[in-house]
């Protein structure tokens, strides 16, 4: 046997081997190239840039939450690929931190993009910590961000995308404040210079004069401007006017048209509900609404004359009182918000005939009357268990007395005190109760004794986390909306610039597509689509008036058809599809469904792709995925 031969043939072996493993990381950034998007991640902004690897322009950009003490890694990665089968999926558990978080991407090791926390898979329990935080770095290393944007990542983005994670780039307050209204989706058709409010035959970024002084003072009296009246039209004034935009369904660029003008400076133009502060001397539409709300809540019995006085103050005090915010009789947005979620709460539950009483109930309460610190015992007697202890001037809640001995309470713990240890006073809890004209439901607004007592937290801390909440939204009490009914899928409505048929034609707007109406006309009515405001037949238009909910409620109601057969369909491999007792991939197996077969369709959950079916007698959940509905 010749060795040297076969010593060559190994070493050659050997050195193809070795190039082959030298090759290997290059194959990822070849990969890269085909890749449609790269991300860049800005930790000193905290805003994330999603880029077209085709000609380098911004498709979506974000403002995110980091890592905390900059435990987020710096460098350049790679998407890697799942490490758990939930991950770019709508809900993934994070067990160590006992949350659930929404299209989690995972971007290198334990790190990866998703939403901000939630307790639940509940979109309302949304952590309200983690949402007032947002836009600073607080998480413990992955990058937080909104619903909608976590799911473009997840969706859009594939393994193998390049992200550049650094902490290099100069503060740009003004990009952060743009961010924070909403974020840039090129997919809207809006262009990046129009999403940063730049225009050359419009108001604005930029702009300045008397007709942007006129505009921040209309802002500032329909409750969207909070800033200086300079006569610039700064970041303030952007986020100002993408908020009104909002409000009207208009896509958010914050450029002041002509027509978007007109609607301003209309009665009809939108008020806020809570953007900017409220206090004593402001005046205009903003406080008149404020005004309206705090009489029907029976807090505020004066002139509904747009003018925050005195009065206005002492309503806004007195709300302040119920739900345990500081008292200052200043409305701040979230107390503006809470204003109208509460009533909104109220009219939902008696209805908007109701009667408001006033209930009041006196507190024993006494201060520690002391010189030192007092035993709080278990039992009225000095020889049972300390719990506790009371300091001088420390205040309690007396339930009872009875032979030199009370009962006392602070929060949700309860225990003994000699009395003579205590200075008694009283006081007062307030609490309205609204009750239905039929007095069949009732509604209390602030706290009852006997919740206090129980340790309930204070109205405000709730209402924080409500407000807080991505997924929440103010509901305007009156608001048109107009649904394009042409009568076929495939047939528009022209958007023209005039309301006449031989007008210009901006846009053609979809069968079936909601607007908002601005003002609604003889023949045709005023509307938003995208950028354009321009108008409608009326012929075509289905015309509503009430809450955005009781219209949605109205035609899913119409809208709703009965699914009752589904086919069974296969993907990839499968040779049949399995039928599970619950709606889990981890439940049991009850059977299986082969192609082709009918089965009838019981519950459909179009949130998480389960339905529950009923086939050859056998009842269980199935993946819509393998189902192509019938519908009867």
């Amino acid at each position: 046997m010749d060795y040297e031969v076969i010593i060559m043939q190994i070493r050659k072996l050997l050195a193809a081997l070795l190039c082959l493993v030298l090759c290997l990381p290059a194959m990822p950034a070849l990969a890269a190239k085909d890749m449609p998007y790269s991300i860049e991640v800005d930790i000193a902004n905290q805003i994330v840039t999603v880029y077209s690897t085709k000609d380098g322009s911004i498709v979506r950009q974000m403002l995110c939450s980091s890592g905390m003490n900059g435990c987020t890694p710096t460098g350049t990665f790679r998407l890697t690929e799942k490490g758990r089968a939930s991950e770019r999926t709508e809900w993934t558990y994070l067990a160590q931190y006992r949350c659930y978080v929404k299209y989690a991407t995972r971007i290198y090791y334990g790190y990866m993009f998703h939403s901000l926390p939630f307790d639940a898979k509940d979109m309302n329990s949304m952590q309200a910590q983690a949402a007032s935080e947002f836009g600073l770095p607080t998480s413990h290393g992955c990058i937080r961000l909104r619903v909608e944007d976590a799911k473009f990542i997840a969706e859009n983005c594939l393994m193998g995308t390049e992200v550049t994670i650094h902490d290099t780039a100069e503060r740009n307050e003004d990009l952060r404040e743009l961010l924070m209204v909403s974020s840039y989706d090129a997919s809207t058709g809006m262009s990046y210079s129009e999403f940063l409010g730049i225009s050359e035959d419009a108001l604005g970024a930029g702009s300045s004069g008397p007709e942007v002084l006129d505009l921040q003072y209309r802002l500032s009296d329909l409750g969207y401007y909070g800033g200086e009246f300079d006569g610039k039209y700064s970041t303030s004034m952007l986020k100002a006017v993408k908020n009104l935009q909002k409000d009207l369904g208009l896509a958010q660029n914050g450029i002041s048209s002509q027509e978007l003008l007109e609607v301003i400076y209309s009665d009809g133009a939108p008020v806020s509900a809570g953007e900017i502060e409220l206090h004593e001397g402001k005046s205009g539409p903003v406080v008149r609404k404020l005004q309206e709300a705090m009489h029907t809540l029976g807090l505020y019995d004066g002139a509904v004359d747009s003018i925050y006085d005195v009065d206005v103050t002492g309503a806004v005090e007195q709300f302040q009182l119920l739900c345990g915010y500081t008292v200052d009789g200043v409305a701040s947005p979230e107390v503006q918000r809470a204003v109208y979620y509460l009533l909104e709460q109220i009219n939902q539950t008696v209805g908007e005939d109701f009667v408001v009483e006033t209930v009041t109930e006196e507190i024993a309460m006494a201060t520690v009357d002391a010189s030192v610190n007092v035993n709080v015992r278990s039992y009225p007697d000095t020889e049972s268990e300390i719990v506790g202890k009371m300091s001088p001037g420390d205040t309690v809640t007396v339930l009872s007395v009875s032979d030199g001995w009370a009962n006392i309470a602070v929060g949700t713990n309860q225990g003994y005190m000699q009395a003579d240890y205590l200075k008694p006073y009283a006081m007062e809890n307030v609490v309205l109760r609204y009750t239905s004209a039929d007095g069949q439901s009732s509604y209390t607004l602030g706290k009852t004794m006997a919740q206090r007592q129980a340790g309930e937290t204070e109205l405000a801390e709730e209402l924080s986390a409500i407000l807080a909440s991505a997924e929440y939204s103010m509901k305007e009490e009156n608001v048109t909306i107009a649904t394009v009914a042409t009568g076929a899928d495939d047939v528009g409505l022209n958007l023209r610039a005039e309301p006449s048929g031989e007008a210009e034609v901006l846009a053609v707007v979809p069968n079936g597509t909601q607007m908002r109406v601005l003002e609604v006309g003889a023949d045709f009515s005023k509307v938003g689509y995208g950028e354009a405001i321009g108008y409608l037949m009326n012929a075509y238009l289905d015309i509503r008036e009430g809450s955005a909910d009781e219209i949605a409620s109205v035609e899913a109601e119409e809208e709703e058809v009965e699914l009752i057969l589904a086919k069974v369909v296969l993907n990839g491999n499968e040779k049949s599809a399995r039928i599970y007792e619950g709606a889990d991939d981890n439940a049991k197996v009850l059977g299986r469904a082969e192609a082709g077969i009918e089965v009838e369709v019981l519950v459909v959950n179009e949130e998480t792709g389960w339905v529950l079916v009923s086939c050859n007698g056998l009842q269980g959940y199935m993946k819509d995925v393998n189902l192509s509905f019938r519908l009867l």
